[in-house]
């Protein structure tokens, strides 16, 4: 650990550091990033799981964030993409396990004229409900400010508008640095199009954030969580429910669930890559 160090440039360079170390013939440029995005995959996932999906969504993310070591995207992938291939088997906080379809980069539109659609970084839905997963690496460890085009307040015109979810935008609105280390303003955002997108099925925003192996290295992280327990009692009781948690306790609970055989396996490759210690 290292205090005099941003945590952010910390933990990225422990992400580079693993990487390397796992694979060392592969070049990384002086930025962490390699040079195409097989390259940063883990064992076990293919291309074909994910290509399509990255490539319809806005971002141009395969040749771009995708390619860090670091990336938020490239996490999300190699920890979910083995379930395009057996979704029987996907369990997720919030959803009752009963998943039909997944897909990555998922435009959810909000319905506000000329406004870009939210982008889920994953969506998995079933019959009756969607559990929408937003992703983060190292995002969480930078500063953010809030900000809404006015349009939000002034389109939102129907039962969204009543929600916990829209007074909370109000009060960022208001107070742009209500939080320092999470990004609310795109949670809230994400839920407006989640709302919109699914109105008739149960529906469950999931904000999965990265964690190093010894978050109590840095108070951050810590603060990232008092953030985001203060923002979950605020939007408590509207749609889309809101549910936090890390990956590494998502891969924890993985671990306890067992099967499918692959799985184990799997879990323990995702977290030989980002278990890394700052």
């Amino acid at each position: 650990m290292t205090l005099d160090r941003p945590p952010q440039s910390a933990c990225r360079a422990a992400l580079i550091q693993r990487f390397r170390r796992l694979s060392p013939r592969i070049a990384l440029d002086e930025k962490g990033y390699v040079g195409e995005a097989t390259l940063n995959l883990i064992d076990g996932v293919r291309l074909d799981d994910f290509e399509a999906d990255l490539r319809q969504g806005d971002g141009n993310e395969m040749e771009g964030k995708f390619l860090a070591a670091h990336s938020s995207s490239a996490l999300a992938v190699n920890t979910f993409a083995p379930f395009k291939r057996d979704i029987a088997a996907l369990r997720l906080p919030g959803g009752v396990g009963l998943f039909s379809s997944l897909q990555f980069e998922r435009k959810c539109p909000h319905g506000l004229v000329g406004r870009r659609s939210p982008n889920l970084d994953l969506l998995a839905e079933g019959p009756n409900e969607v559990v929408a997963v937003e992703s983060k690496c190292l995002e969480h460890l930078a500063p953010h400010t809030a900000e809404f085009s006015p349009a939000y307040g002034a389109e939102i015109i129907d039962d969204r508008r009543q929600t916990a979810w829209f007074r909370e935008m109000q009060r960022l609105v208001e107070e742009p640095r209500r939080y320092r280390w999470l990004d609310a303003a795109q949670l809230v955002k994400h839920a407006f199009g989640i709302a919109h997108t699914f109105p008739d099925r149960a529906a469950t925003l999931l904000y999965l954030f990265w964690e190093p192996s010894n978050p109590d290295g840095y108070p951050t992280f810590a603060e990232h969580r008092s953030e985001v327990s203060r923002f979950k009692a605020s939007v408590v009781g509207s749609g889309p429910k809101f549910i936090a948690m890390s990956y590494p306790e998502l891969w924890e609970l993985w671990s306890k669930q067992g099967e499918p055989e692959w799985l184990m396996p799997h879990v323990s490759r995702v977290r030989a890559r980002y278990g890394v210690e700052v």
